[in-house]
């Protein structure tokens, strides 16, 4: 008679996690998730290092959840991996969250972390770092385009993504972003999101949903860097602000080591970005601590 493996000792099969930066939040919450972890050891792939996915690893892949990669990915693309899956495995398609309504400056600028036009502009009329960030902190909300028409259409992009994806969040964001900070950076949703999207995985899995106990004991991996939000955001609609309660000039932000306000983020963003530094995060992450 063959040995009888106790459950406890069971393999558990694989879980690829094939996502960006946002897959990091999630798998805690799975791991920590006694009728996930139970099944489930996660392998996280990250999805814009493009990664090659080697075919004995989708072989023994049990559960593929990932956030959708259009065609331009070639043999990455959602479509294509789906096609090399083993006919037993299940996927789900993640949510992949973007905001820019708390950042209406914010751009895609090669070769600099979380670029902000206003503060490139008053770079290249040749202020100081200190007298550029207090521009940048006593500036109206005009100076910062339009944030009411800003944010609606990053809400509207992020409710046209959603159409058709089992997992969505747009809802939650519209209903909330005005009253509470649900994301870090751009494109770090914070706590709230991260375990309304584990919840929703867990249940669509026929797992139960996130536990209590599992949302309570969450430490956010990616909570050591808040992006500051400009200050005038947080002025009336009346001036042209968003009125954001937690928006304004005395805030402060947890930067790695250091608090600090949005004027003390964007004198050292000014000081990086005159030595010629385009690696922000790497010269934040070096400040000596606060005293």
């Amino acid at each position: 008679m063959g040995r009888i493996v106790p459950p406890a000792a069971m393999p558990r099969a694989l879980c690829l996690l094939h996502a960006n930066c946002q897959g990091e939040a999630l798998r805690p919450l799975l791991e920590a998730t006694p009728a996930f972890a139970r099944h489930f050891r996660v392998l996280h792939v990250l999805n814009y290092t493009r990664a090659a996915l080697p075919e004995d690893l989708l072989d023994s892949c049990a559960l593929y959840l990932h956030q959708e990669l259009g065609a331009k990915w070639g043999e990455l693309s959602s479509d294509e991996v789906r096609r090399r899956l083993p006919p037993s495995c299940r996927t789900l398609r993640l949510p992949n969250l973007f905001f820019q309504g708390y950042w209406p400056t914010w751009t895609r600028l090669p070769g600099v972390d979380f670029a902000d036009t206003l503060l490139e502009g008053l770079l290249r009329r040749g202020l100081s770092p200190l007298e550029a960030s207090l521009v940048y902190e006593r500036s109206r909300p005009s100076f910062f385009g339009d944030p009411a028409s800003i944010a609606e259409a990053s809400l509207r992009r992020e409710e046209e993504k959603e159409q058709d994806a089992p997992i969505r969040c747009a809802p939650l964001l519209r209903e909330l972003w005005r009253t509470e900070q649900l994301f870090i950076t751009v494109n770090h949703p914070a706590r709230r999101l991260v375990l309304h999207v584990a919840d929703n995985v867990l249940r669509l899995l026929g797992l139960g949903g996130l536990p209590d106990s599992v949302a309570r004991a969450y430490a956010h991996p990616q909570e050591d860097f808040w992006l500051p939000l400009p200050p005038a955001l947080g002025l009336p609609e009346s001036d042209g602000g968003l009125a954001l309660p937690f928006a304004g000039r005395q805030r402060r932000y947890r930067i790695f080591a250091r608090q600090m306000t949005a004027a003390g983020y964007a004198r050292c963003y000014l000081s990086c970005r005159a030595a010629g530094e385009g690696n922000l995060l790497t010269f934040l992450a070096h400040l000596e601590p606060e005293a």
